[in-house]
Formats: structure tokens, sequence, C-alpha cells
């Protein structure tokens, strides 16, 4: 069966690809149409580029990242650490998918509602459907995909199977103009997920203490050597399901793309935060929020709160 690493820029997935070789590498970009956005380095910048420029007629250039930078060098880095090209795929951009697309009820003038802890759509519709339709223009049989799981987040592996099922993608195959249902979706079953890291019992401080140990780039593939760097979070630097702390902490780190968060809840299409607070508000008192939690933040570091994104 054919091989895929599912890599997120993240310690744990870029573990999986050091140790478990693939037929592919597949890193999946949340992009962004913000220009102030944009990396601040010109090089990541050229780079992601020209990674993702096979999807330049469809989507445009690349211009940002909802993630942190880091991830974008981190995954530079990689692919010469490991000696083997990964390949860059991206979906529609996040600013695109919350003014033209229908979700729960949404569309450009409709009512919709923003991604939250209780819709949470964006990941399905910008990573995993371009991880999908990568497959299906280039590979068309089932593979077998790792994903970053720790032995230590076994209930997180429990959990992504409980949600549904993992191993089937609907796909729109056809169209009709009769009767109510205008799209036809077929079932296309192209992934065994498996967990590598859980089998083989490496934990999170395993994987820490690896990249603590190694992770060096010899001066011959840069003009000096260089060191493995990963970002603090691997998601989104917005994403709903961090703490209110660890949100504020992000405003303080990434007040530009904070921002474009914050301007998303000026649409008329609801708040990130199910509770109706709003991201603007907690990046107005950001300092006081954050500054009791920065130094445990930065020493200990945090995870996806709901387990749903790859480290």
């Amino acid at each position: 069966m054919i091989t895929v690493n599912s890599l997120s820029g993240g310690k744990t997935s870029s573990y999986i690809a050091v140790h478990y070789p693939a037929d592919h590498d597949v890193f999946s970009v949340v992009c962004l149409d913000d220009a102030n956005c944009t990396p601040k380095d010109p090089a990541v910048l050229k780079y992601a580029q020209e990674k993702l420029s096979k999807f330049n007629r469809e989507f445009g250039e690349f211009i940002a990242t909802a993630e942190d930078d880091k991830t974008l060098l981190a995954m530079m880095h990689l692919e010469q650490y490991i000696g083997r090209e990964i390949t860059w795929v991206r979906g529609m951009s996040f600013d695109n998918l919350l003014r033209t697309k229908t979700m729960f009820g949404g569309g450009e003038m409709g009512p919709g509602r923003l991604p939250s802890w209780a819709r949470r759509y964006c990941t399905s519709v910008m990573k995993l459907q371009a991880i999908f339709e990568w497959w299906f223009n280039n590979v068309y049989e089932k593979v077998d995909m790792r994903l970053g799981f720790r032995f230590d987040e076994f209930k997180r592996m429990e959990k992504f199977f409980n949600n549904g099922t993992p191993g089937i993608f609907k796909m729109p195959t056809s169209c009709s103009t009769q009767g109510k249902r205008l799209q036809k979706k077929e079932d296309f079953l192209w992934r065994y997920c498996s967990f590598p890291l859980i089998q083989t019992g490496v934990d999170k401080s395993t994987v820490n203490q690896y990249w603590k140990d190694n992770g060096l780039i010899p001066a011959t593939l840069f003009s000096t050597e260089v060191k493995m760097e990963f970002p603090v979070i691997s998601n989104c630097v917005g994403c709903f399901h961090k703490k209110t702390e660890t949100l504020a902490i992000m405003w303080e780190m990434h007040p530009e793309k904070m921002q474009w968060f914050a301007d998303q809840e000026l649409i008329g299409k609801g708040t990130w935060l199910d509770n109706n607070q709003t991201y603007q508000s907690i990046g107005n008192n950001r300092f006081e929020v954050a500054k009791e939690v920065m130094y445990e933040f930065f020493t200990l570091g945090e995870t996806c709160d709901s387990g749903g994104c790859t480290d």
C-alpha cells in the first residue's frame, strides 16, 4: 500500500517524517489573502510561492498563511533534513471560504456562521479537502496515511474515529438541475489512517528530546548551518479551540494575523467563540490576560485544545 505522511509543520509530524519514510510527504497550507500577514522573510515567501505555484491558476499566488510563519520555515528546512520532497497543497483561501461558501446557511449575502467549536468545518475544507484533491489527481488508490498522534494522545485518536469515518471522503461528481438536490456526491474510500507513534509508544518527551539533540542541517545546503525550529503551536494562530489566555498571547506574537481573525467577526457571521466573546475584545485586553501566563506558556508550550489538527 502507498504510504503518505500527513505533515503539519509541528515537531510530532516532523518526527514521523524522519523516522517513518513514506512514498509521499504532504503538507496542507491554510492560506490568507491579506498582504498585512505576508511572511516577513522574503526567502520563506518565495519558497512557499514556488511550492504552491501549481495552484496559482485556481487560487492565485500565495500571499499569507493563517498559521505561524515558522510552520512554513519548518517545512522548508525539513525537506532538506529528510532528503525527500515535501508536497505542499492548498485549497481556497480562508477569506474566500468565509465569503463565498454556503456554510450553515451562509454565502456572500446569507447569514452564515464563522467556524467555531460547534461548527468546525474549516479544517475539513481547507486542509483535508486539499490533501484529498491531491490524492484524487495523483494517486487514486487507497493509501496508508500516517497521522501525528503520540502515545500520550490516545484519547485524541479515539475522538478522531468517533467523529466520523476518516477513511471516506464525499466528493461531488455530477450536478443535476432536477429536484432540490443539485449535487450528487460519491463516497471515496481513499485512506487507511495509522498512528505509528501510538503503536511504538513514542510520547511528547521523546519527540522533544529528539529535536533538542538533533535537527542540524549542514551549511552546504544553506549559507550557514541551520537548526530546525518549530512554531510554539502548529495550527492557525487564531484557532477558536485555543484558550482565551492563549489567544491573548497570539495577539502579542502575531498581531497582524489576529487582527485578520478579529476583522472577520465584522462581516455579519457571528463570532469565532460560541460564547460570543469577540477576538477584538481579547486583543484589547491582551496585556492583562497574557502577562500572568506568558512564562508558563513559553516554558511548557501548548498544543491544540481540540486535538483536531495534527502536530
